[in-house]
Parts: C-alpha cells; sequence; structure tokens
C-alpha cells in the first residue's frame, strides 16, 4: 500500500509540482523524507561520497529512493516540475565513481541510487539479482556465501550501475566476456514512470541496448545475471623498477596473443609516477586466476624472475581480492582511454610517452601533489564472439579478429589550487601523441571503452553503423520525448553521435 501511495502521489501531485521547484516537486511527490537539502546536516557528507573532486557537484538536492516505485515516483515528479526557471536537470548515480561529473549535477537534483543495493542469489536459476547502488566488494561479499560470484568489478568501490551499462571489464571477462554479457534481465524505470523488465524474451531491443549503450533509455533499478562458480583466486602483484618496464610490456603483448588456454588467468600492466612509493617512475603487473591456481604458466612468467620493490601474492575470495584493490579517492582525477592493435611498438612509446608526462606535469606542480598511471590491458581475439554468445551487445566489437591492448592513462591532482586544467590538457596531448603513432603504423583501432573515456571523448560513435542506429531506435521507441537526451544530460547521449 505504501508503494502504492507514493506512485499515486507523483501521478496526483503532477499538476501542482509543475509550478513548484524539482526539490519541492519531490516532496508533493510523497519522497519527502527521501531528500538531502543543502541546509541538511548529512548534505556535505553526500556531496563527499563521489569518489573524484571534479564528481563532487552540489545539487539542489540530493534524493535517495529505495524501491524502484520511489525512483518512478522522482523521476515523474521531476519530468513535471517547471524546471524552466533555473534550466534544471536531473542526474543519475549509482556508484559515484565517474570523474567527469556525468552522475552529479550544480543545476537540479540528482537521483543517488545508493540505497538500491541488495544482492539476492536464486540456487534455481542461477541468477544473483543485484541493486544498481551496489558496490562490487559487498556485491562479492553476499555471493560468496553461496558459492556463487559474477563478472563484476575489480575495483571493489565502484558502483553496479555504471559498470554494467558501460560493458564492465572483469577478472572473469576471458571465460564470459563484459560484465553486461552476463546480464539476463535489466528491471528498468522509463521516463513515463512505467517499470518493465528486458530480457531475451520481453523488450530485446532494449536488453541488447542497454548492454554498453550506458543512461540513454531508462533508469535500472536491478540487474538479474548468470551466477558463476567462485573458488578462491589467486593475486599476484609485482612492483618493480622502471629497469625492467620492457618485461612487463613483453608480459602484456604475450598474454594479448594468448589462446583460450588460459581463460582464466588475467592481467594487466601498469606504469606509475607517485611519491609515496617511490621517487622513481616504476612499473607494476598484477596476475590474477580465477581458479585460485597458483602455479598456472602464463606469460607473466618472465617477470616472476626478476627482483621486486614489492610484491604481494594471495589467495583469497573475490570479495577479498575486491577490497584490497580500490584506487584512492578524494584527488582531482582525469583519465581517457583508447584501443590499438597488439603491437610492441605501440605499447613501448606509451611507456616513453608516459615518462614525458609526468616531467611536463613536475613543470605544472611539485612531484608530490600528483600521481599518474598508464594501464595496458590484454584483449585476446578469442574475447569478441563472446558478447554474440550471450546475445548480443552494443559494443561493436563481435566481428573483430585482431588482438588488441586497451589503453588508460589518468592522472590525480592533491592540491586544491594546482592547476587541473593544464595538466588534463597534457595528459589529452599525450593521447593524440599515441593515436598519431597507432595510425602510422596501421595498429589505430576505432573501440573506445566508455568506464575510461574522458568527458570529451565518443565512445557511443565507435560502436559501429549497426549498433549506433539500434541505440538510436531503443531512445525513441521507449524515451520518446528525448528525457534522457535532454533533461539528464550528463555521460554520453546517443543523440549527439551522427
Amino acid at each position: 500500500m505504501a508503494r502504492f501511495s507514493i506512485a499515486l502521489a507523483a501521478l496526483v501531485g503532477g499538476v501542482a509540482a509543475q509550478n513548484a521547484s524539482p526539490c519541492d516537486a519531490l516532496k508533493a511527490a510523497g519522497l519527502g523524507d527521501r531528500l538531502i537539502s543543502p541546509n541538511d546536516t548529512g548534505y556535505s557528507v553526500e556531496v563527499d561520497s563521489w569518489w573524484a573532486k571534479n564528481g563532487r557537484q552540489r545539487a539542489d538536492c540530493f534524493v535517495l529512493p529505495r524501491t524502484s516505485n520511489e525512483v518512478a515516483a522522482a523521476l515523474t515528479a521531476l519530468i513535471n516540475a517547471d524546471s524552466s526557471a533555473g534550466n534544471s536537470s536531473i542526474a543519475v548515480r549509482s556508484g559515484g565513481h565517474s570523474s567527469t561529473g556525468s552522475s552529479s549535477t550544480t543545476h537540479g537534483v540528482t537521483i543517488d541510487l545508493s540505497h538500491l543495493n541488495s544482492t539476492s542469489y536464486n540456487a534455481e536459476t542461477n541468477v544473483a539479482s543485484i541493486g544498481p547502488g551496489g558496490r562490487w566488494q559487498y556485491v562479492y561479499a553476499d555471493l560468496v556465501k553461496y558459492g556463487v560470484t559474477t563478472a563484476g568489478g575489480r575495483d571493489g568501490d565502484v558502483g553496479v550501475g555504471g559498470f554494467l551499462l558501460g560493458g564492465g571489464n572483469s577478472y572473469y571477462s576471458g571465460r564470459v566476456g563484459f560484465g553486461c554479457d552476463s546480464v539476463v534481465n535489466f528491471e528498468v524505470v522509463l521516463a513515463n514512470g512505467t517499470i518493465l523488465n528486458a530480457n531475451q524474451t520481453a523488450n530485446a531491443d532494449l536488453w541488447q541496448a542497454l548492454k554498453g549503450g550506458s543512461n540513454n533509455f531508462g533508469i535500472v533499478t536491478r540487474f538479474d545475471m548468470q551466477a558463476i562458480p567462485a573458488p578462491d583466486v589467486f593475486s599476484d602483484t609485482r612492483f618493480l623498477s622502471f629497469d625492467y618496464v620492457d618485461a612487463m610490456v613483453d608480459a602484456v603483448v604475450r598474454f594479448a596473443d594468448s589462446d583460450e588456454s588460459i581463460v582464466d588467468d588475467a592481467f594487466f600492466m601498469f606504469v606509475s609516477h607517485e611519491t609515496t612509493f617511490s621517487p622513481d617512475i616504476f612499473t607494476a603487473g598484477v596476475h590474477v586466476n580465477t581458479q585460485g591456481i597458483t602455479n598456472s604458466s602464463t606469460p607473466f612468467d618472465g617477470v616472476k624472475v626478476l627482483p621486486t620493490l614489492t610484491n604481494i601474492t594471495t589467495v583469497e575470495n573475490i570479495a577479498e581480492a575486491a577490497f584490497a584493490s580500490q584506487v584512492q579517492s578524494g584527488t582531482w582525477n582525469y583519465g581517457l582511454t583508447l584501443t590499438f592493435n597488439n603491437d610492441p611498438r605501440i605499447a613501448h612509446l606509451c611507456v616513453e610517452l608516459h615518462t614525458e608526462l609526468v616531467e611536463s606535469l613536475k613543470t605544472l606542480m611539485a612531484p608530490e601533489d600528483f600521481f599518474t598511471q598508464m594501464f595496458l590491458q590484454p584483449l585476446p581475439s578469442y574475447r569478441w564472439p563472446l558478447g554474440k554468445e550471450h546475445g548480443g551487445n552494443v559494443l561493436g566489437l563481435d566481428n573483430l579478429t585482431n588482438n588488441a591492448l586497451l589503453f588508460t592513462a589518468g592522472v590525480g591532482i592533491f592540491t586544491d589550487d594546482a592547476p587541473a586544467d593544464a595538466a588534463h590538457a597534457q595528459l589529452k596531448a599525450m593521447a593524440a601523441k599515441v593515436v598519431d603513432f597507432a595510425k602510422s603504423v596501421q595498429g589505430d583501432m576505432d573501440f573506445i571503452y566508455l568506464n575510461y573515456a574522458d568527458s570529451d571523448q565518443s565512445p557511443l560513435s565507435t560502436y559501429g553503423a549497426g549498433n549506433i542506429k539500434l541505440m538510436k531506435d531503443v531512445a525513441a521507441k521507449y524515451d520518446p520525448t528525448g528525457v534522457f537526451q535532454t533533461l539528464i544530460p550528463g555521460g554520453y547521449k546517443i543523440s549527439r553521435v551522427e
């Protein structure tokens, strides 16, 4: 009855709310006790709960619904409210781990889904039902009690919603594809307040579009995911002197050239400037075997014989591993991504350009005022068909045949008065040099991984003509008034893709 009353209040309050502020409209819809306003004691805590400082925007108010019906009530109340006076907008947040500002707003209301964070498991169907506001470390902790897990995030603090709607690169991706490929059903709130399910037999076009299509169609309030067994995982993290970076590059290149014989072995490498760890740039590699095998033979073996600065080796459940893998929060953070052929010449250039970036940043600020990270992750070609095998996604990778590397570079700034815009510009200049070189050796690829993309990159435009048409058609069908293109402007919008 309470759920009905809230929905009814939103409906009958629509006329009155048309002349109210968006925050007042939410009160009229019966959601007053779900609001956090600027004068409330918890307001600053709410703002600071975003991972990066550049995502911590001060909304007119935050609404934290606890059910899908409350999400529908909040969304319809905000749409019905007269927002013309203040150019009000709506933002939707699950984990708030983006640094692009896509999940927050300064002129309107942020719908914070963090209370939709429950996780349950149905042993008969082998399906895990997960709320969008869950954090992966807690999702895993709930699932490992049943001996299962799912293809979720590696960083335990990352939210469920954004990770899955952007694709989701996982330790388990070599076996089951991107995280979105394991979603068998989405519960979705549409702009008109309708709550529906999207799966292979009902609203199948929406089901496919949501697998990589981000926040263009509705608000997902539950992800039903195929579960997989959860033995403890083996993790071997090695930090090495930069003198050994060539061996690390060789490892990632050989991982990208690997076949399914090491499908349960995940790997990535990075180089970093971080003075709290070392005064010099260093390199590191992370090898994870998802079956807990401690002695599997992989391309990382060549690194294991080298001296380390630090070596952390564990066998633990995936919840513990995710908890231990969180990236530092509370900095001004800027990042971007590219994908290119698995060409060692490009990989080595990325390492060289990272060194140049660090030296350039030192002309802007003290070495201890910032840190950098440049990641290379292998994308072997046996992964490309996995999306189609799970019913299809919109990432546009199904027909590729080449092995590839996923490049990510980022800068984190500790001080509030540092020239962040100039640092961001230098990061983008570095990426432009990578693109130019990759093109010069016929190694460039279109694909931009949405979850790592910068605010001015256009990942949806790299998904291919057929998938772009599908996303545009789905947006027009399920959101005919374009609410998710205009009133909810954050993120990457399909309407902006030609």
